[in-house]
């Protein structure tokens, strides 16, 4: 073997060995996008979850519930909010909601609630019966028939749901539907609501 190419061999080798370890040194030392904060585990792949760096302030927004009483999601300070926005001409919203019932009724509590938020124009006159025969026994209705929610959560589409923590803050969102009555889930939201 000529020194020639032995020298070529070596300088390749080491190349790669220098990408290699350059590569190991960054894999295990950068902080990932999304990071969790120390201890916190990743969602289950059920629950494609959004997470973000840090939590978001959230705009104040006014909505009502059924008896058409002003809420806004202070009222809900000290608790891990779920807040689901949905309308009942969305056909994902639709499938989701049985299992945001299923939700709450798992782990509604002084720590955490599901609000499912109808962004529906005809209000509770279309809400209630739609309600009704969806069989929807866990959840309460709120209504936001300006549909303003969307736009002040800067939300592109339905369903969208946000995660809040207990100082009314986002922590994380989806959009699209989630899988929010498996195991997974509701093993994940459970952690959530005790620690944050």
């Amino acid at each position: 073997m000529s020194s020639s190419l032995s020298w070529r061999i070596a300088v390749t080798l080491g190349a790669g060995l220098s990408i290699v370890a350059i590569l190991a040194f960054w894999l295990t030392q950068s902080t990932p996008p999304n990071a969790l904060g120390q201890g916190e585990q990743a969602p289950p792949k059920v629950l494609p979850l959004e997470l973000h760096d840090a939590p978001r302030t959230i705009p104040t927004f006014t909505f009502s519930d059924r008896d058409t009483n002003p809420v806004e999601l202070v009222s809900f300070v000290n608790r891990v909010v779920l807040l689901n926005l949905w309308a009942t001409w969305c056909a994902p919203c639709i499938q989701e909601l049985p299992a945001l019932d299923r939700l709450q009724q798992a782990l509604g509590s002084k720590d955490f609630v599901v609000l499912a938020l109808s962004l529906d124009r005809g209000g509770l006159t279309e809400v209630e019966p739609f309600w009704t025969r969806m069989g929807l026994t866990h959840l309460d209705i709120y209504l936001d028939p300006t549909m303003s929610a969307g736009q002040t959560l800067s939300t592109r589409g339905l369903p969208t749901t946000l995660l809040i923590n207990r100082n009314g803050l986002e922590m994380a969102r989806i959009e699209g539907p989630a899988e929010w009555d498996s195991e997974e889930a509701i093993a994940y939201l459970r952690t959530l609501a005790v620690t944050h």
